[in-house]
């Protein structure tokens, strides 16, 4: 059984590839024709919550800013009554109200939310940090070496982590259900194992090498984080690679067994 540690369970949220969300080259006439260009107008500015006065986001021009530098900008559209918030997947809000400074959405689970438009001048200062680059989880190469002995021979494995440019994107949701989203880059995990000075076995795995093994809504948003050389047995050597969600607690393990010519295959257990 492959571990998976608190996995989130979905809210019933309407998310879909909706072609409103477009941003392809016939842009302008998608607008034009579709969206409520007077509504999105009403919803420029800075938006705080009724209730606690905290700053929610501003909507400037196509794109919603949120406060800090961790979270991206998304681009955004009113159509048909509804906010759609666009990345790597769509979600759509039922708007109530929208005039006069006041906006009024039903969340993600079906609760009004209402705020107000922000008069207070020093609420800018939250979007001053605007997330530029995706979040790197090393800061450079991770280098782990093991030394495993077995049926009298010394085995060395090692494992090097490499940040890359691929791009993961993770969705949540802030307090009032309102969509955010954060990009992450992944990683390039080279393993390695040698048994004395003899190279046995060496390749470069991405999270798609795991494809078959990993739920595909939960490897959208996961990256390769980590894989360590664990054991040696009659079957071969053994690897243990963790594919999770960034921030969170939610993992995959996946092991991988590299056979004694050199071939390699994925188990959900090590048996």
């Amino acid at each position: 059984m492959n571990k998976i540690f608190n996995l989130l369970l979905g809210v019933g949220v309407v998310v879909a590839a909706l072609s409103a969300c477009s941003q392809s080259v016939d842009k302008a006439t998608d607008t034009m024709s579709h969206e409520n260009v007077q509504m999105k107008q009403a919803l420029q500015g800075i938006w705080a919550d009724d209730g606690s006065d905290a700053v929610q986001f501003s909507a400037e021009g196509d794109s919603l800013y949120y406060p800090g530098d961790e979270s991206r900008p998304l681009y955004f559209k009113i159509v048909d009554g509804q906010l759609l918030i666009c990345g790597a997947d769509t979600v759509s809000y039922e708007i109530v109200h929208l005039e006069n400074g006041k906006f009024w959405y039903h969340s993600i689970t079906g609760e009004l939310i209402k705020l107000h438009r922000s008069e207070y001048e020093l609420d800018s200062i939250e979007f001053v940090k605007a997330m530029q680059e995706p979040i790197a989880l090393y800061d450079g190469v991770v280098k782990k070496d093991s030394v495993i002995m077995f049926d009298g021979h010394r085995y060395h494995g090692y494992v090097y982590i490499n940040p890359s440019t691929m791009k993961v994107y993770k969705s949540s949701y802030n307090e009032n259900g309102m969509k955010i989203e954060q990009v992450f880059y992944d990683n390039v995990i080279h393993l390695c194992v040698y048994e004395g000075k003899q190279s046995l076995f060496a390749r470069d795995f991405t999270k798609k090498d795991f494809e078959s093994m990993v739920d595909a809504n939960f490897l959208k948003s996961a990256v390769l984080s980590d894989m360590d050389f664990i054991d040696v047995d009659n079957d071969g050597y053994w690897y243990e690679a963790s594919l999770c969600i960034p921030d969170e607690a939610s993992c995959y393990q996946v092991y991988i067994l590299v056979s004694s010519e050199g071939q390699w295959s994925l188990h959900k257990d090590k048996s």
